[in-house]
């Protein structure tokens, strides 16, 4: 994942001014730009399941910013400290931004502290926050990507990665997740300065793709059975107006489905 950062942050003119213990502290080289990022990258991938730990990891960057014992030690000063033009120190505060990059093992790690996530990126202090949880999976997925298109730049990539419609759709009915497509996505959503022009919008998905998504592998054969017409609809209008019993209704469309195969 920390190539995949750099190649961004290279391509939108970011200089890393900045590093250590697993943290980066980027600046736009445009001094008309004043924006600074803190990549703070967290290897979850192996810790208990346990939320008390998960909040100790995402909140020792915070913690680590300002030494509160000594108003002149930790990260925030050692980053002052690598500025060649000590006037930009008095903008850091305002301008400075980090973004978490959180590595599971698992991607339904993600709605199990989803909850602590959001707590830590709404915290007032010291920075803006952004989480953007991946896994290995993902990470080798798309950097095998990258290097089959080495003519193209990164952010160019992930353009026509997120605007390929069957995954977005596919995303949008949870049957995408821990893809490519959902980190890439991800990315575009995390990462304040990535810029994206989506080809796909929910709107022009067409009914009859709303209804195939929407069914389980029964009910499709049901839907597809009925418009090919091997099951007569009006036997089925019968059950709605019939005095019947749901198990029985059941017992018939079952039936019915063994019939139409």
């Amino acid at each position: 994942m920390n190539e995949i950062m750099i190649k961004l942050f290279e391509q939108y003119s970011f200089n890393k001014i900045w590093e250590e213990n697993n943290r980066m502290f980027y600046v736009n080289e445009d001094k008309n730009v004043v924006s600074y990022f803190i990549l703070n990258f967290i290897d979850c991938s192996n810790i208990p399941e346990d939320e008390d730990f998960m909040r100790k990891e995402l909140g020792k960057l915070e913690e680590e910013y300002v030494d509160g014992e000594n108003d002149r030690k930790g990260i925030k000063y050692s980053i002052i400290d690598s500025f060649e033009n000590k006037q930009e120190m008095s903008q850091i505060d305002k301008n400075t931004s980090a973004i978490y990059l959180v590595k599971f093992s698992e991607v339904n790690m993600l709605a199990k502290y989803r909850n602590l996530i959001y707590s830590i990126e709404e915290s007032p202090n010291y920075f803006k926050r952004y989480i953007l949880p991946y896994t290995e999976k993902q990470v080798i997925g798309l950097n095998n990507v990258l290097s089959d298109y080495k003519d193209k730049n990164i952010v160019e990539i992930l353009t026509d990665l997120a605007d390929e419609e069957e995954n977005y759709y596919s995303l949008m009915n949870e049957k995408n997740s821990n893809s490519v497509y959902e980190l890439v996505i991800r990315l575009f959503s995390k990462v304040p300065f990535l810029q994206y022009k989506f080809k796909a919008k929910s709107n022009d998905i067409s009914l009859e793709k709303m209804v195939d998504d929407a069914l389980d592998n029964g009910l499709e054969k049901y839907d597809e059975a009925i418009r090919e017409k091997k099951i007569a609809v009006e036997e089925f209008i019968s059950l709605v107006i019939d005095d019947i019993t749901e198990k029985e209704i059941n017992k018939i469309i079952s039936k019915l489905l063994e019939e139409a195969e």
